[in-house]
């Protein structure tokens, strides 16, 4: 009896196992562009991808490094198919990293099919961002781990995802920068006429110093 009953709970244990190893999940951002000014803004779409069960619930934050934490804001979001927060959201800096200030995902009433869903808009605004190449990436780590709930109340980790967007300079920066390259320009030519000039002349004043000498 005893080995019987052994041998049914493993069976329901690996077949338990075996169901919930079934279970995938990914999550894609999809940013406006990627080549934005200091002072510019731009939206970002988030699609989640997931299969072997329905969703409850999807978590989700964004992290960045520090050297771009007073750069970015989150100023307004939609949800699509979860029910969550409209925004607007900071973020938060620790010693490594800077993290949205609360959960960007959200929770339905009735259980979400597996498949491929845009599921948040998210609407950001930069403020004197310096020129460079800036990543933000899902979380991945407890207590922000970015997770879908499923109908078992199950929660199942995101593999991380990240986007891409580079900050140049303003078109009034280029402007300067062009007229500053463009004075330089003019100053090194009028050097190099003023030498052309002084080398011309020296034989000519060379010659006269040699018959005033005479």
């Amino acid at each position: 009896m005893k080995k019987a009953l052994l041998i049914t709970t493993i069976i329901c244990g690996t077949m338990a196992g075996t169901a919930f190893s079934q279970h995938t999940q990914s999550m894609q951002f999809v940013p406006s562009g990627s080549i934005f000014n200091q002072n510019d803004t731009f939206t970002v779409e988030t699609l989640l991808t997931f299969s072997g069960y329905s969703a409850r619930a999807v978590s989700f934050w964004l992290e960045t490094p520090v050297v771009g934490a007073g750069f970015f804001h989150i100023t307004a979001e939609q949800h699509f198919v979860f029910n969550g927060n409209t925004g607007p959201s900071e973020f938060g800096c620790g010693t490594s990293y800077c993290i949205t200030d609360r959960d960007l995902g959200g929770g339905s009433q009735t259980l979400v099919p597996p498949g491929t869903l845009d599921i948040a808009h998210i609407s950001f605004s930069i403020t004197n961002a310096a020129p460079g190449v800036y990543t933000f990436y899902s979380t991945t780590e407890i207590p922000h781990a970015s997770i879908v709930s499923d109908q078992d109340f199950n929660d199942n980790p995101i593999p991380q995802a990240s986007f891409s967007i580079t900050i140049v300079p303003e078109p009034s920066t280029f402007a300067l920068l062009a007229l500053a390259g463009a004075g330089l320009g003019l100053l090194a030519y009028r050097r190099r006429v003023a030498a052309f000039v002084l080398r011309s002349s020296q034989p000519h004043r060379e010659k006269i110093f040699s018959e005033g000498a005479i």
